[in-house]
């Protein structure tokens, strides 16, 4: 029988989560049978669609940690420190402080070449860190768009699920070409051949 499970999951951490989540140690040496009792789910029939719901709001979705997002401010700070562009704002300063104290310091265009530097600096940092954030953005909705799927077995019917949306317990049904979404226990298999090319080389 699985146990009762919550579904506030606002304000917990993904680290206390992964604590409130049922623990089972050493899986590969459990028989199916226990596998089924520990997770409340069925070789057959898989999971629920209420199980599963529950359960992606528990553990969060199937998928690597993702590091967050920089914003469009730290891009632009980032973009500051480039060697370049460090000796030039050097440049620029060292212009404006040499015009400063020379016997031009009262002529406000002995501050033009300094000046000139930095727009020319802020400018070019401020495009681009917007080039940069908009790239991020496309590259974000085409990992979407090509966000792979994969069949589990719920409610006793197979559906199609996107990857992010396994969670544990869930009956996966693989074929031929098929991406394995995560760490598994095979029940049934006929002729299972594996590419590693992606861990490996």
């Amino acid at each position: 029988r699985m146990p009762q499970l919550r579904t506030d999951w606002e304000g917990i951490s993904p680290q206390q989560r992964e604590e409130m989540a049922p623990s089972l140690e050493d899986p590969d040496q459990k028989s199916v049978e226990e596998l089924e009792q520990h997770f409340g789910s069925s070789a057959t029939k898989g999971l629920t669609s209420k199980q599963a719901e529950e359960i992606l709001a528990r553990d969060g979705p199937n998928e690597l940690e993702k590091p967050p997002k920089p914003t469009l401010l730290m891009l632009f700070i980032l973009q500051l420190t480039g060697f370049v562009i460090i000796l030039l704002l050097i440049a620029a300063v060292a212009s404006i402080t040499v015009n400063a104290t020379g016997p031009n310091k009262g002529d406000v265009l002995s501050y033009t070449t300094g000046k000139a530097i930095f727009v020319i600096v802020i400018l070019n940092a401020g495009i681009a860190a917007w080039t940069e954030h908009k790239a991020g953005d496309a590259l974000e909705a085409l990992s979407k768009m090509t966000q792979a799927s994969i069949f589990v077995v719920r409610d006793g019917h197979e559906v199609k699920v996107d990857v992010p949306d396994v969670v544990r317990g869930d009956l996966v049904v693989l074929g031929t070409g098929d991406v394995v979404p995560a760490d598994m226990r095979l029940i049934e298999a006929d002729d299972v051949k594996v590419s590693e090319m992606a861990l490996t080389g």
